[in-house]
């Protein structure tokens, strides 16, 4: 062949790679942007995020270039979507039987379709690629602590909780990434740690629990074996699965006795005393003590459990059943309850949810809920370079949909949270090959005679698969 045949042969793949360059750094750039945005949030007669602004006009061409990572075929992207959109029509079902006022179901239903249209936008920028969903989590955090500054008087309650807390939890457990990939353990646990004291001492408490927990989920605190003797179940094993379930409770425990024992004992400040001894006076321990809403809700959904009450569903009874509960108990009023007067207390993506919307509503977040809980026990068994990030955000995740209310700034954070769990649940995901690959190593199971035996290698195994 001709040198000169050889040179132009060259030539398309050179465009081809600088083509594929230019497409990674326009992506990274939009995503980056779009993090930014969570520094400034739009009043249109609901909350939008200027991160949602730039995002879904931006739609149409990201579908464009990218369809078949949308596709309703590809698990369990596709499971997602269906369940959200019967969520939505569970809600425009809903507003329209009960006659829901007009800037009530309009700001419910875009809550829902703004919802859809982030998880949309994100799948097609950030599945599959671990690089860029940091970056992403780098400008929501950086564009937190900016909306601070900006917007100062939306957290005029308390900074650090609402506009802090999230913004440096998230840049810490990137920190952590970096030193978890080089298996640095004792420096990620003291950064975990260092936040977690951070936490505790505003009273940020369920901030602590949750951190505490995928801390412990994600550090070597139990060693796999100690000379010949295996402490740990082998990978892939159901007794894997409820020793991690044991850790976490442990975790959790522990994380309610420092906050109990701190609160109680004045070293968080005498506000923190107080709240402490309401809530455990109110008999239901601090968990339930803490969001009492949960009690009033669950009456909502039981007088009403298929079709909802409607969008931003307002009925003095419920609200006033709540308002006995804490005061019969000293509770101080609810924030929603002084912001929205007379609106049914959630707090509670699923009771939120079941409550506006009905059972299409609560079968979302239930799957949801179910699916966040396997990609923790994945996230805590890989042990991946991106593991802390993946355990702080799927952690918190798990927390919210039981004990936070939804909307806002929350679409687009937990958007991502989605996307997470499709790479790590989705069967064409990197990270679910890599799981194959670790479980394919045949273990031994835990039995006397097989104490200190080391796995063969180079050995098929057909018994140890997957089970997570």
């Amino acid at each position: 062949m001709a040198p000169e045949t050889l040179i132009h042969a060259r030539i398309p793949r050179r465009a081809q790679r600088r083509g594929a360059w230019a497409k990674s750094i326009a992506g990274d750039t939009l995503t980056l942007m779009i993090g930014l945005g969570a520094c400034y949030t739009i009043q249109v007669g609901g909350d939008i995020p200027l991160c949602e602004v730039i995002l879904v006009p931006s739609l149409l061409m990201l579908i464009a270039i990218h369809s078949d990572r949308v596709r309703l075929r590809n698990r369990p992207f596709g499971t997602i979507f269906g369940l959200m959109s019967l969520w939505l029509l569970g809600q425009i079902v809903t507003d329209v039987y009960r006659l829901t006022p007009f800037h009530d179901w309009s700001k419910g239903d875009a809550n829902i379709a703004f919802f859809m249209l982030d998880f949309l936008g994100l799948t097609i920028l950030l599945k599959g690629n671990v690089r860029r969903q940091m970056i992403f989590l780098l400008g929501l955090a950086l564009g937190g602590i900016l909306s601070v500054e900006i917007e100062p008087s939306l957290y005029e309650g308390n900074v650090f909780k609402f506009g802090l807390c999230a913004p440096l939890m998230y840049l810490n457990s990137l920190v952590c990434c970096y030193f978890y990939k080089r298996r640095q353990y004792a420096v990620v646990g003291l950064l975990l740690f260092a936040n977690i004291a951070l936490d505790l001492f505003f009273n940020t408490r369920s901030v602590v629990l949750t951190q505490l927990i995928a801390a412990a989920l994600i550090l070597p605190v139990i060693p796999e074996r100690i000379g010949r003797l295996r402490l740990l179940p082998p990978l892939g094993t159901t007794a894997r699965i409820l020793a991690l379930a044991g850790i976490a409770s442990a975790a959790g425990g522990l994380a309610a006795l420092l906050v109990t024992g701190l609160g109680a004992s004045g070293a968080l400040g005498r506000e923190a005393q107080l709240k402490n001894s309401v809530e455990t006076r109110a008999g239901w321990g601090i968990l339930i003590g803490g969001r009492p809403e949960i009690l009033v809700s669950s009456r909502a959904v039981f007088d009403s459990p298929i079709l909802g009450h409607g969008s931003w569903a307002k009925d003095p009874k419920y609200s006033e059943m709540l308002a006995d509960i804490q005061a019969e108990f000293g509770m101080p009023p609810s924030d929603e309850g002084l912001k929205f007067k007379g609106l049914i207390p959630a707090h509670s993506h699923l009771m939120g949810a079941w409550v506006f919307s009905g059972i299409l509503g609560g079968v979302f977040w239930i799957y949801i809920f179910k699916q966040t809980l396997k990609s923790i026990v994945r996230t805590a068994i890989l042990r991946s370079p991106e593991t802390p990030m993946y355990a702080i955000l799927l952690t918190g995740w798990a927390w919210a949909i039981l004990f936070s209310p939804f909307g806002g700034l929350d679409r687009i954070q937990e958007a991502l949270t989605l996307v997470i769990i499709c790479d790590l649940l989705g069967p064409d995901s990197a990270v679910r090959r890599t799981a194959k690959k670790g479980f394919a190593t045949p273990q031994y199971p835990v039995r006397r005679r097989n104490l200190g035996k080391f796995p063969p290698t180079g050995m098929r195994s057909g018994r140890y698969r997957e089970s997570v």
